[in-house]
Order: structure tokens, then sequence, then C-alpha cells
């Protein structure tokens, strides 16, 4: 694991900001994604004001997720589904699709959306009429290689049928997640850990759960069940739900990384020295605040001189 510092660009205008400056259209990096629900009706969980329990829709989410990250330039490293928000650790390459031959491109965009007949039942004779229009409309493949290499359209499309489905339980209309969602570049392999450390203590900051291995929902309660798997334990931190399988940043084994997120409980008696938890500390808090890119110095430095921003006073002062 690096001992590297990190540093962080704060963000001071994050909704003025263009996407495509705050994620690479050029290169494959991983980022933190947050998206937010903008009613006061829970997301999930149990709903204290109405006295209803919406906690089945994190599987609804949960198995959205894993069919579009089956599809997209996308592999999936960490999540946390919390009631009325949810996080993603994910590394997306914006290119990736470039290799696709045009058979794969359509067989990966109907599955995600298939054609369904009679209430959402899938009619295979019905979908192989449609891979073959597809596949003979070479615009059409083209467009489709495209979104399924776009970040925005993987947010897009991991939401909206889960926003319909609520608003149908809920008998309401309109937005129920946030249009604009948040995200930071993770520039190294200490960035990246932070970010998913930070993403799977999301529960127990919120005092919904007392350790890892309760955090319902979440990446980390999934990597403390392979750790049972004794073939799995020096393994590298691999991606849950993946449709490129990128070359990893994360070279830390799977024991080391959960044992590095329960040092970083607030409860836990930790043997690593008071040193290197305080530098743990330091940059799962900077992924807390927020900001466009964490990263070490000269990284960090690099990508926002690309961008022409100014360096803030936390770069400035190193």
């Amino acid at each position: 694991m690096s001992n590297c510092e990190l540093s962080l660009f704060k963000d001071t205008d994050e909704m003025a900001t263009p996407r495509h400056q705050l994620v690479d259209p050029n290169q494959a990096l991983c980022y933190h994604i947050v998206s937010r629900c903008v009613r006061r009706s829970w997301l999930c969980g149990f709903d204290r004001l109405t006295g209803r329990d919406y906690s089945h829709r994190k599987e609804w989410l949960l198995e959205r997720l894993s069919r579009l990250a089956s599809a997209f330039s996308v592999d999936v490293y960490a999540y946390s589904i919390m009631s009325n928000h949810f996080h993603l650790v994910l590394h997306y390459d914006p290119h990736a699709g470039d290799e696709w031959t045009d058979h794969e491109v359509v067989d990966r965009w109907l599955r995600v959306c298939p054609p369904k007949v009679h209430e959402g039942r899938i009619d295979q004779k019905y979908h192989d009429v449609i891979r073959q229009a597809i596949l003979s409309d070479q615009a059409r493949v083209e467009s489709l290689r495209l979104k399924l290499c776009s970040l925005s359209v993987f947010m897009k499309l991991l939401k909206q049928p889960i926003a319909r489905r609520a608003n149908l339980e809920d008998d309401c209309s309109g937005h129920f997640f946030e249009q604009r969602f948040y995200s930071c570049a993770l520039l190294d392999e200490s960035s990246v850990l932070a970010a998913m450390a930070y993403v799977d203590l999301n529960p127990i900051r919120a005092k919904i759960a007392k350790t890892i291995t309760e955090s319902e929902h979440t990446s980390i309660q999934v990597r403390c069940r392979d750790l049972d798997d004794s073939s799995l334990v020096e393994d590298r931190v691999k991606p849950l739900f993946a449709g490129v399988k990128l070359q990893p940043l994360v070279k830390t084994s799977l024991s080391e990384y959960v044992t590095y997120v329960q040092a970083l409980t607030p409860s836990r008696q930790s043997r690593w020295p008071s040193e290197k938890l305080s530098r743990w500390r330091a940059q799962v808090a900077a992924v807390q605040r927020k900001p466009r890119a964490v990263g070490a110095f000269a990284i960090l430095k690099q990508w926002h001189d690309q961008r022409g921003w100014m360096a803030p006073r936390e770069l400035l002062s190193g």
C-alpha cells in the first residue's frame, strides 16, 4: 500500500463545472460517484416520517448495478447503498468500446435494454429480430458504442428504472434522484483505496452498523465473506462487477484491504502504528471533503493545470 500523502482540489463551484472536465474523456481512471434522492421520502431503508420500510429498493439498485456494469465500460470496486443516496467507486475507460466488435456492442446494449413484450417478458424471437435490425444500421451501432462508453449514460440508466419503480410504488411522479451526480477523480492507488474505505465505512459513520460485517448492502461486507475463501485472501482487490476488466490501479491484497478498513472503524483497537493510522484517516478525510480530484501532489497539480484551474490553497501549501 502506497505511503504517499494525498492532496485534493476542492470544487468550489461543482454545479458550474462541465462534466467533461470532471470526468476525463480520454483517459481510463477511477472515480468516486455519489447520487442523492431529491425527496424527503427514502430511497431505501425505514422512513420514520411515513413508517414505511423501503429496504427492498436496495436490491433493485444492486441488481441494476450488476447488469449495467457487465455491459458498460466500467469496473465497480466499491459501493454503499444508504437511505437517501448511494456511493460507487469505479474504474472507467471512455475508449474501451473501440476494441468491441459490432456484435459485442449490440449484445451488450441488449443486456441493458432488452426488447420486451407482454408485461415485460422478453420474447427471444423478437430479441433476435431487433438484434439483426441494429446490426444492419452501422450508424446505430456506433451510437450505442458511444453510449456504452459514457459514464453519464451509465448513471442515467442506473437511476431511471429505480426512479420509475419507486414513483409507481409511492403513487407519485417527478424526479426521484438529483439529476446531476457528484464525481471525484482518483488519481493514484492511495486515493482509490481511501475512496473505497470512505464508501465502505458509510453505514458505520451513519451509526446504522457497528462493524463492517454488519454493514448491509456494501462492498466491504461482500469482501469479508470472500475472506472465507482461502484462495482469495492474498489476491489483489478485484472489481465486484466488471464490464471491461481494466488493468487495476489497486495492488493491495484482499486481506490487507479488509484489515485497512477495520483499522479505520472508530471502536477498533488496531495493531497499526498511530502515525500510519493518522495518515490513513487523513486520506479518507480528503475524500470526505468532496473534492473534484484526489491524489499525490505532483499528479494532482498536473490534473488541474491541464484544465486551467486555479491551484487551491491546499495544493499551494503542499
